[in-house]
């Protein structure tokens, strides 16, 4: 059985691209809690970058009935956001899905649970993030949940959410964020840069630490 949710809105292509060159880490720091992928998910080669609209799925296990028809029913810069129930008893994406993915214009993938011919993705720029690489095939038989409300790697994820990853993993911004939390993103990487400067110019702690130092009721030992 298959079982296929409404249709769903996403984000405009200018907010889409407003994230093009924003880390993940600092948009995990706007976010704050919740919206970070569990470290297991990351890219299957440093410096693969993922960014679009949530095709949201969800498998049973050793079966990927519902990826062959993710890739078929996603729009061109989609990324198929994936959880496999039950751990990595078979790879759901190899080599031949992730191709068809890519001519299919999707901006990549992301899936807790297996990948496998690794070798051959990593070749790709296309980029896919997963949470281990595991030889054994899949089943073709189903069900299948898609374009519904997901949990994936610890962070709910509804459809038209907005997937960016990077080399420190991968970071929900929930739909209706999505513009404001981008503003905030550029604010803080401003404010970091002037950070930067301030270590370079030989100002090593925070102008905050001692206040937080008082909170926390550290007593700090004095060099002789």
């Amino acid at each position: 059985m298959l079982t296929i949710g409404p249709a769903f809105e996403r984000p405009s292509i200018d907010l889409i691209e407003a994230y093009r060159h924003l880390p993940v880490a600092t948009i995990s720091d706007v976010l704050g809690p919740g919206h970070v992928m569990n470290a297991s998910v990351r890219a299957l080669r440093p410096g693969m970058r993922l960014l679009g609209a949530a095709y949201t799925l969800k498998l049973p296990p050793a079966d990927n009935l519902g990826m062959h028809v993710a890739v078929r029913e996603a729009n061109a810069g989609d990324v198929i956001v994936a959880e496999q129930s039950g751990g990595a008893l078979g790879a759901p994406v190899g080599e031949i899905m992730a191709m068809a993915a890519m001519h299919k214009g999707l901006a990549g993938i992301v899936l807790n649970g297996a990948v496998r011919d690794a070798e051959k993705l990593r070749a790709e720029p296309w980029p896919v993030f997963a949470a281990c690489i595991y030889a054994q095939q899949c089943r073709k038989d189903g069900p299948a949940w898609l374009q519904t409300t997901i949990d994936c790697a610890g962070v709910t994820v509804h459809p038209g959410d907005l997937i960016v990853g990077d080399d420190d993993g991968v970071v929900v911004v929930p739909f209706a964020s999505i513009a404001s939390v981008a503003q905030e993103v550029v604010k803080k990487m401003e404010k970091e840069s002037l950070r930067i400067a301030s270590i370079a110019q030989g100002f090593i702690s925070p102008a905050w630490l001692d206040a937080a130092i008082e909170r926390a009721g550290l007593v700090l030992s004095v060099n002789q």
